[in-house]
């Protein structure tokens, strides 16, 4: 009797543990993709133009689906738009142009400030500077103030300053209507024009999510539950788990299983 009972948990543990193993974790549906443009889209980033709807799991970090299109890679942060034209995966960057702000003519014309809050685990990069611009002004602006002359209209002018250059004590308020704080790679300003570099786009780093900590340090991916909102920790042997795949394991259990099968003896 005794025999007989252990080996019938030693079958169900077995068939617990083979129906884990299936092709449902993103290790079987989530794999590396291409877009249309030839960027590679791999965890923590996933297809968001490849989103099943039926099933819950995003294959990565929540905000970080990108939407591959035939001729962009978009990228949606605080409800506005950046195309994605280069990620590295070795030092957890990627390269953004604001949509919204490119303009073939060459003229610069950003019309939003992009807000990093806590909900991405985004950070600007030290590779990027910043370009403060000032809209329809109706006098000059002091200090190292560049004028856009494409922008200039009925008697109106905008200006702008590249970095630290921006006077401290700049009192702007009634004197223009909108400033904007726009980051461009520094190597993008030197090259060209003001225009050219806001095409060039800015450089975000990105860093380990603190609810995916644990997970990606036990190789799993961190995955997450759109209907119950919570996060996953998808495991290479076909498990999910809460944190991390070393919570317990088929010969974990099994070694518990003999330890009480000797208790019971």
């Amino acid at each position: 009797m005794q025999l007989f009972f252990i080996s019938l948990l030693l079958l169900l543990l077995f068939v617990i543990n083979s129906s884990r193993a299936d092709n449902t974790t993103p290790f079987g549906y989530c794999p590396s993709s291409v877009c249309d443009n030839g960027l590679n889209i791999s965890y923590p980033f996933w297809r968001f133009d490849n989103y099943n709807s039926t099933s819950p799991q995003y294959c990565g970090y929540p905000g970080f689906g990108i939407n591959c299109s035939q001729s962009d890679s978009i990228l949606y942060i605080s409800d506005d738009s950046f195309n994605v034209t280069k990620i590295n995966y070795n030092n957890l960057s990627l390269t953004l142009v604001d949509i919204d702000a490119v303009d073939h003519r060459g003229c610069p014309r950003v019309h939003h400030n992009l807000t990093l809050n806590d909900d991405l685990p985004f950070e600007y990069s030290k590779l990027d500077l910043y370009l403060n611009f000032y809209y329809n002004c109706t006098v000059s602006l002091p200090g190292y103030a560049d004028r856009l002359d494409c922008l200039t209209t009925s008697g109106k002018s905008s200006y702008f300053y590249v970095g630290d250059y921006e006077p401290e004590d700049l009192k702007w308020y009634g004197i223009c209507e909108k400033k904007v704080v726009v980051p461009v790679k520094d190597a993008g300003l030197i090259r060209g024009s003001v225009g050219a570099a806001i095409g060039e786009g800015f450089v975000l780093d990105w860093q380990i999510a603190k609810e995916c900590g644990k997970c990606e340090a036990s190789q799993g991916r961190c995955g997450y539950d759109n209907s119950t909102h919570e996060s996953l920790c998808f495991c290479n042997d076909g498990t999910i788990k809460f944190d991390t795949c070393n919570q317990g394991n088929f010969f974990q259990e099994f070694n518990l299983l003999i330890f009480f099968s000797f208790l019971y003896y």
